[in-house]
This record gives structure tokens, sequence and C-alpha cells, in this order.
């Protein structure tokens, strides 16, 4: 087969898939392992993981090996005809979760999948972990599901992660307008007494996560809120921004650019009306 009808037919699967198409998917179309292997010794293609291909024309994001990892659990399926909470896929979390929401300073050498019902896989770069999630759980980033911050947080601390590094990582979800410390306290009660909290209260282990970096949850709850620009924004559906908590004071101080493209996702005719600056 001809290298440009190749990736044609693989562009069928990448367009929506971050540039990557799996190895089902291409034999699938109709393309077979030596092509695939002629338009990678041609420098077209190129592997990301096992069973895995990005088109070297496309450009990595920073959630391309969790991508990648979460297109192998269903390797003959389109990304995105699956659905947020898949039967047979599963949902990224976990440590790989807080890095793709930018909390915490935790190493992560695998990615970690959350998955409905037990599952191996062969990939000694992957870590899936059999969990059940809710609806209101998980959130989807740039076509990904992943585990919301205040279930990763709770998924951490039931992995009872280093009390120093989930204190971190809550501090920044606050910060961020990511979690409230009130919804945050009552979600990880069931957690209190592994940590030795006293009393073995939701309010107790906060107070302990965040004495491990020098802070309180009044001095937490009491801190100015930082600005937001386009960066913390973008690859957000407006769904997901409804839920940051973005305040009024967030909003004044976001530059007149950010304030446009906020306004482009809410109501893109609205926003065409709008003059530009000179």
């Amino acid at each position: 087969m001809e290298a440009i009808r190749a990736l044609e037919l693989l562009g069928v699967y990448t367009a929506g898939q971050w540039g990557m198409v799996t190895t089902k998917q291409a034999l699938n179309s109709g393309i077979d392992d030596v092509t695939l292997h002629r338009l990678k010794s041609a420098g077209l293609l190129e592997s990301v993981r096992r069973g895995v291909h990005a088109v070297t024309s496309a450009e990595a994001s920073n959630a391309r090996s969790e991508q990648a990892a979460w297109l192998t659990l269903r390797p003959e399926v389109a990304g995105w005809t699956r659905p947020k909470l898949d039967p047979d896929g599963g949902v990224v979390s976990h440590q790989s979760a807080a890095r793709l929401h930018n909390i915490g300073d935790l190493v992560n050498s695998q990615v970690e999948i959350t998955t409905p019902r037990r599952r191996t896989t062969r990939d000694p770069g992957v870590r899936l972990r059999r969990g059940q999630l809710a609806e209101a759980d998980v959130m989807v980033l740039d076509g990904l599901p992943v585990t919301t911050p205040l279930r990763t947080i709770y998924d951490l601390l039931g992995q009872h992660a280093d009390a120093s590094h989930v204190g971190t990582i809550v501090r920044q979800a606050v910060e961020a307008g990511q979690v409230h410390l009130d919804e945050l306290a009552e979600r990880i009660q069931p957690h209190a007494r592994s940590y030795g909290a006293k009393p073995p209260t939701g309010v107790a282990l906060l107070e302990l996560l965040l004495a491990q970096i020098g802070l309180s949850v009044q001095e937490l709850a009491t801190r100015p809120v930082p600005a937001l620009g386009w960066r913390d924004l973008r690859g957000h559906s407006w769904d997901d921004l409804k839920t940051m908590n973005v305040t009024w004071g967030q909003l004044a101080e976001m530059s007149p650019e950010t304030l446009q493209r906020l306004l482009q996702m809410t109501d893109p005719g609205r926003a065409a009306e709008q003059p530009e600056e000179t």
C-alpha cells in the first residue's frame, strides 16, 4: 500500500486520538504490519508504547503517555466513541491524575488507571487498579477521562501516600479552585483513622496533612486566590470550568485576551460580536 493512502486511512483515527492510532485500528483499516513498519522506517510514524503509534507530524501533548495507555485498554475501539465511564475501559487516576491536574510533585514512573473490573497488562509502564467510580468522580480533559482532583486526593490517601506530598496537593488544588475545603474534609473522612488523625474526622486529617507543609486549614482558607491565566483554562470544557470555582476576583485579574477566549468557550456567537483590541 502506498504511504499516502496508508496515512489517509490512519488519519480517520489519528485526527481524533491526539495523533495516535493503535495497531489493531490500523489492521482493521486494511493496513498490515509491513506497511506500518515501512511508515516508521520512513519517519512518518513512531512507536509511543506497545501497540500504539503516532504520526510524527502530530505535536505530542503533556498527556501523551496517559493517552496512549488509555487507548490500549480497548485498542480496537475509537477513543472518541468510548463513554466516560467505560465498563471495558478505565480512567486515569492516582498520581497520573494529579500530574494532569498540575497538583503535587509526586514521582510518576507509571501511568495509573482505575478499571471497573480486574485486568492485567504486560506493559511495565502501566499500573491498573480495580475500583468503582461514580459519574461525579470523573472529568474529561481534552478527550481523556481523568479522576477529578477531589477523587484523586481521596484515592491517594487510600494508597497511604506520603502526608506531606498529599498536603502539597491539597494546597495547590484549593488555591487553583479545584476543590473546596469543606467538601474535601467530608470526602476524606474515611481515611482519617489510617493516618492517625485525632479525632478521626476529615477536618482533623486536613489539619494533619497541611501541618506537614507548615499550614493550617484556617490559613489556607483565608489565602488570596491566585489569578487564572489561559494556561490554567485551556484543555478544559465549559462543564469542567463550571466546577473549578472561578471567582469574581480571578475574573478581574484575567487579561483581556484570556477573558475573550473564555467568552468564546461559553458563547461563540456573542464573542464574535466583541471588538478586537487595537
